[in-house]
């Protein structure tokens, strides 16, 4: 049983460093996306203003994404640290998870946050293109607001505990 449980740990940190990995990638396309937008601002002075916008929110969305997955690959160090292997490393109160609802609160805060730039992004590139706005644009406004109803009523549930 103890050589199953110890398989189990290496393989926990062989998840949480994929995932670290996984947001420092991420973390470099927003780099090269945030980039090209200061050398296309350069190269085209013709919707200028728009083009930035439309660059700058999309940079801004890869951030978020790679931030879901450190605040993800940090989560599962904290929730599998054992007293062998202690995590060495001061982290903020919010970051102090104790079990996976905890953990899955900060993430749908975090996801609920980037669906909301990736949305706003996709709308101002919408209205730049001259993309009418349809029902199918509200499919990620809805998802949206059902994520943060299910978020509400998680958190009442657990203060009332």
């Amino acid at each position: 049983m103890k050589a199953i449980t110890g398989a189990l740990k290496i393989i926990i940190a062989i998840i949480a460093w994929l995932v670290f990995i996984s947001g420092i990638v991420l973390t470099g396309i927003a780099i090269y996306n945030l980039f090209l937008v200061f050398v296309h601002l350069a190269d085209n002075a013709e919707h200028t203003t728009s083009l930035m916008a439309i660059g700058l929110l999309h940079a801004v969305d890869f951030f978020l994404v790679a931030i879901v997955f450190f605040v993800l690959a940090l989560g599962f160090f904290i929730l599998f640290e054992t007293d062998e292997t202690p995590l060495k490393v001061q982290l903020p109160a919010w970051l102090h998870v104790k079990n996976f609802t905890q953990l899955k609160v900060i993430l749908w805060e975090a996801i609920l946050t980037t669906l909301v730039v990736h949305w706003l992004a996709s709308l101002v590139e919408s209205k730049i293109n001259g993309v009418p706005t349809d029902v199918y644009s509200l499919i990620i406004p809805a998802g949206i607001l059902i994520i943060a109803l299910s978020l509400f009523f998680l958190k009442k549930g657990e203060g009332s505990h």
